[in-house]
């Protein structure tokens, strides 16, 4: 895990930078009302803990194995998807939940995770600003699936946080509605526009039930 010391950082995104990286006002405008893509603020976040790389299938098959879970991940032993160090994908909240309970850890809240995913200088992505396609797993790499954690070491945040755009989304603690969490950061199916910190994202009802390819996590500790 990295340490990720308190003070404050950049929270959120401008309007003029939203409409650049969305292309245009009205889809700027689409972001801030359907995807509740908050107004830039600085904000304080005590320090905290968070997982340097995303929990792999080789990780959860220990939980698997050590705790007889009920539920096993549905493409947890396919060839495609179940590679020892890819993320841990098929997985619903409750499972994220439980893993990090048997860890002695927890999900992040959103704000947790878009500091340790840009650092304190208000960059967008890890790397910077601009949305280079080459940096991370998005849609431009052609990848079409998830890659191995680390596997695009340029993509690294100000902390030495890896994966933080693109490859999958990630769970956190916070809630979207009644009904669903937040997730951040992108996938290999999302545009890398659209792999910026600051994006927010929920899976539909469906989606989440049925365990999607393209959502995973890391977990997050306090200090003490």
């Amino acid at each position: 895990m990295i340490l990720v010391p308190s003070g404050s950082f950049v929270y959120g995104i401008t309007d003029s930078q939203l409409e650049r990286l969305a292309g245009g006002k009205k889809r700027a405008e689409i972001f801030r009302q359907s995807y509740s893509e908050l107004q830039q603020d600085v904000i304080q976040l005590p320090s905290f803990y968070i997982d340097k790389y995303l929990v792999t299938n080789k990780q959860y098959r220990k939980f698997i194995n050590e705790t007889d879970y009920p539920r096993k991940p549905r493409l947890l032993d396919s060839s495609i998807w179940g590679a020892d160090k890819k993320p841990v994908v098929g997985i619903m909240w409750r499972d994220a939940q439980a893993y990090a309970e048997w860890c002695g850890k927890r999900l992040p809240g959103e704000r947790e995770w878009e500091k340790a995913a840009r650092g304190v200088d208000g960059r967008l992505y890890p790397w910077g600003s601009e949305p280079i396609r080459t940096m991370c797993n998005c849609f431009e790499a052609g990848l079409e699936s998830t890659s191995e954690v680390g596997a695009f070491p340029a993509s690294v945040s100000p902390y030495g946080v890896h994966d933080m755009a693109g490859n999958v989304w990630e769970m956190t603690s916070d809630r979207w509605d009644d009904e669903s969490y937040v997730m951040r950061g992108g996938a290999y199916l999302t545009y890398v526009s659209f792999c910026r910190a600051t994006a927010r994202w929920t899976p539909s009802s469906q989606e989440h039930e049925k365990g999607p390819k393209w959502l995973g996590f890391r977990c997050v500790c306090d200090p003490t």
